[in-house]
């Protein structure tokens, strides 16, 4: 009964095994992409393990060496590959195993399932030419790592736990729990790797060190001084023209060459006890000055800007230009305002127009005239006052109707209109004075004309 069911549960994996490989390893552009941190693991898909998976897996790096046998039928064949019942990983991952993982039956045609990327998931500390850089060391760290920089083949152990000799064989030291380099220069960038005694990796650092940085900007003819980083060490000084690659060498361990070695800073470049001076200075100076120490490494770069000078002719072509952009700006600005002004006074001559012309008297001609209102009699008056009133009347240019509304004092009636004569067409547009009886006029009718004329029964005295 037991070998019954331990037989239909071998029948059970290998039916399962063949529909995974049907689903996830029958095509070889079934390739999968992963991306993993250095110090971490890969695990391959549960298709390509055992008892799944009874064939060889192979590894072929990106970068270096040629392909390698993993495991074959169930059988791990590297050291960093740990194999277990549906379980393939690949540990302490590292720059070389980037590359791409495959598989085959009997050593027959090879298919690509995986392709690896490392990435570097370290933290960056930044740190400056003769700083002090410490780390905390885990109590279950077991030894400590460094990597140079563009040089993943020189691993070297800084630090062992259980071997206290290691401790001396490169820079730095372990004070109680941490680890503490001093004066570090460009040979201690690199990656710093932390691990455990089953060597997992417990923390990774990723140290850079730079130099300093000065930055000069001046103008031909000016003095310069260039200041020496904040140390006492021989400097040797290297100069790169802007636009340039090629270095020319200034100065060696603290000794400026001599005039004939200097190129185009001969006779105007000196040592002094804080820097270099370049009196005058020239065009062509602009570039980067390098500092290195005794050993080579990097210090202090400088970039030096120069300004060309204006000369005199340029100088007195740029303020004429300058005065003369001002004057024409003035005299523009002067035509505007004038047009605009007698725009302005053009429209208001324009609207005051209409109100002028309504001015002058009206003449009447063939039709009735307007009816202004009635005078009564008035007491007499002398000469002068009607001339006066006349004077008045005829600057207001208005049209008097003569024919009086109230009946005057003493009964006595009121003369009707005289009738005006031809001399109504006259040009003379004042009032004038007319006697009864003395003048005869045609009746009044509706197509009579009316004249500017004055008439009073205290003149008839005739």
């Amino acid at each position: 009964m037991c070998c019954k069911r331990l037989l239909s549960l071998q029948d059970m994996l290998l039916l399962y095994a063949t529909v995974a490989w049907v689903l996830f390893g029958g095509s070889s552009s079934d390739v999968t992409p992963e991306e993993k941190c250095y110090g971490t693991s890969l695990t391959l898909p549960f298709s390509y393990t055992p008892p799944f998976f009874n064939g060889q897996l192979y590894f072929t790096p990106t970068k270096w060496g040629s392909r390698k046998l993993l495991m074959d039928k169930g059988k791990e064949k590297h050291p960093r590959l740990k194999v277990q019942i549906g379980s393939v990983r690949f540990t302490d991952l590292t720059e070389r195993d980037e590359g791409t993982f495959s598989i085959s039956y009997n050593n027959d045609a090879r298919y690509d399932v995986v392709k690896l990327t490392i990435r570097d998931c370290a933290d960056k500390v930044v740190k400056y030419y003769r700083d002090i850089y410490s780390t905390t060391v885990p109590r279950n760290a077991e030894f400590l790592e460094f990597i140079p920089l563009h040089s993943a083949d020189q691993l070297k152990v800084l630090w062992n736990r259980t071997d206290p000799q290691t401790n001396t064989r490169g820079r730095g030291r372990f004070r109680r729990n941490d680890w503490e380099i001093r004066n570090l220069n460009q040979a201690d960038m690199g990656h710093y790797n932390i691990r455990a005694k089953d060597n997992t990796l417990l923390s990774r650092i990723l140290l850079e060190v730079r130099e300093f940085k000065r930055d000069y900007i001046t103008k031909v003819n000016e003095r310069l001084l260039i200041l020496n980083p904040h140390s006492i060490t021989p400097w040797t000084v290297a100069f790169t023209p802007e636009g340039e690659k090629e270095k020319q060498t200034l100065m060696h361990e603290g000794n400026l060459f001599t005039d004939y070695d200097l190129g185009t800073f001969t006779g105007r470049m000196v040592a002094v006890h804080n820097g270099i001076e370049i009196d005058p200075v020239e065009s062509t100076d602009s570039g980067t000055f390098e500092f290195r120490d005794q050993q080579g490494y990097l210090v202090q770069t400088v970039q030096v800007s120069v300004n060309p000078a204006l000369t005199e002719e340029v100088a007195t072509v740029v303020y004429v230009g300058i005065v003369v952009g001002i004057i024409f700006a003035v005299i523009v600005c002067c035509c505007c305002v004038r047009k605009c002004c007698c725009k302005k006074s053009s429209s208001k001559r324009a609207e005051s127009a209409p109100q002028t012309a309504a001015t002058p008297a009206a003449y009447y001609r063939n039709t009735n005239p307007p009816v202004a209102p009635g005078y009564s009699a008035a007491p007499a008056l002398d000469h002068s006052s009607h001339y006066s009133r006349n004077a008045v009347v005829s600057r207001e240019r208005t049209t008097i109707s003569l024919e009086p509304s109230v009946a005057p004092l003493g009964g006595q009636g009121v003369d009707p209109a005289p009738l005006l004569g031809s001399d109504c067409l006259s040009s003379d547009p004042g009032p004038r004075f007319e006697l009864k009886g003395v003048h005869s006029a045609p009746p009044l009718s509706s197509g009579s004309t009316f004249c500017d004329v004055y008439t009073s029964d205290k003149l008839n005295f005739l």
